[in-house]
């Protein structure tokens, strides 16, 4: 039953609606899935463009700062330039990396660049938490997959922002997810 997974997000009447029992034989998915691919591109080249120049433009105001002031500016010079070679490094590190999602017969797939390739089968997913906002519109969408005999862990969340068309990857994953899985719709930023 869904009460014994340590589930941390509270049920909604939709997700409820739908229980599994555990003596129940695991279900595929609904359908046959058709494979398709869904390509995050990570950051755009415009937004690193832009960011780029941010930082630039920021470090010669800084510099013409210290230039202005003179030899006494040399200790705040020098913070300033580990201060921005800090905030060129952090970019570097919270920015997305591209990946790649797939839905086929076993499952829905995550590849990130440079990772091994992360497989959900579909008797694993465990349920879906999609949040949306007042209008409808979907923001993202949370998997959670089972980890070992009621253990519940949320595997990936997918964003908007993360892959171009959105809507037809959350239309072909609730089209391919077995009909027993609970999918939860949350709103979000009431």
């Amino acid at each position: 039953m869904m009460e014994d997974l340590d589930d941390p997000i509270a049920h909604t009447a939709e997700a409820t609606s739908a229980t599994s029992s555990s003596d129940a034989p695991p279900v595929g998915p609904r359908a046959p899935v058709t494979p398709r691919e869904w390509v995050s591109p990570g950051v755009s080249m415009r937004k690193r463009i832009l960011t780029g120049i941010g930082v630039m433009l920021a470090a010669i105001i800084f510099f013409f700062i210290a230039w202005h002031e003179g030899a006494p500016a040399l200790v705040s010079t020098i913070i300033g330039v580990v201060f921005i070679a800090g905030f060129i490094g952090y970019l570097q590190v919270v920015a997305p990396t591209p990946f790649t999602l797939r839905l086929d017969e076993r499952g829905v797939t995550r590849t990130d660049r440079g990772a091994e390739p992360q497989l959900i089968t579909w008797d694993n997913v465990v349920r879906v938490k999609e949040e949306v906002f007042k209008s409808g519109v979907s923001v993202s969408v949370a998997i959670y997959k089972r980890v070992g005999a009621k253990g519940l862990h949320r595997a990936w969340v997918v964003y908007r922002d993360d892959i171009p068309q959105f809507d037809a990857f959350i239309e072909a994953f609730s089209a391919a997810l077995p009909l027993d899985r609970p999918w939860a719709r949350e709103t979000v930023h009431e």
